[in-house]
Parts: structure tokens; sequence; C-alpha cells
């Protein structure tokens, strides 16, 4: 009977001793770290230019030529944008 009590005792010991041990402590998940887009793709795109009527056909024609290459411009930026968007969402959502 003595021994058993010993037993008992000593099994409980441990089982007390093992509860009190340290564990790792848990941290929480932190936030997704969201990437900003490069300033070049969010920058404004420019202004047509105005037209006057003192300006002749040759200046009337270079300038819109100038307007068009602009408004392509503007048109891959914002493109770009949109696919670096596109891009950041799918990578937090865990599908690329």
């Amino acid at each position: 009977m003595k021994q058993t009590l010993i037993l008992i005792a000593t099994a409980f010991a441990c089982l007390m001793a093992a509860g009190c041990g340290s564990i790792q402590s848990i941290r929480p998940a932190l936030p997704p770290q969201l990437e900003r887009a490069d300033t070049t793709l969010t920058g404004p795109c420019s202004r047509p230019v105005r037209l006057t009527a003192e300006m002749t056909q040759r200046n009337i024609e270079r300038l819109w030529t100038a307007d068009r290459k602009a408004l392509v411009d503007c048109g891959k930026r914002h493109g770009a944008l949109v696919d670096f968007y596109n891009d950041r969402d799918a990578r937090l959502r865990g599908t690329k």
C-alpha cells in the first residue's frame, strides 16, 4: 500500500511539473504588408495642348501628334497600374 501511494505521489508530481513547463508563445499573424505602386504609374497624365487661332496647320499637326503620344503613354501606364494591383491582390489571396 505504501508503494502505491509513493507511486501515485510521484506520478502526480511528474504530471504537475510537466504542466508547469514553458511553452512556445503563440504570435498572432502579422497583417499583410501592402506594396505601394510606383509613382511613375500613379502620376497624372499630360494635359492636351491648347490650340490658338494663330497656329499654323503644321504646328497644329505637330501638337496633335504629341497629344496622341501622351494619350498612348497614359493608357500604358494605367494598364500597368491595373496589372500591378491585380498581381498584388492575387498574391495576397495566395492564388499566384
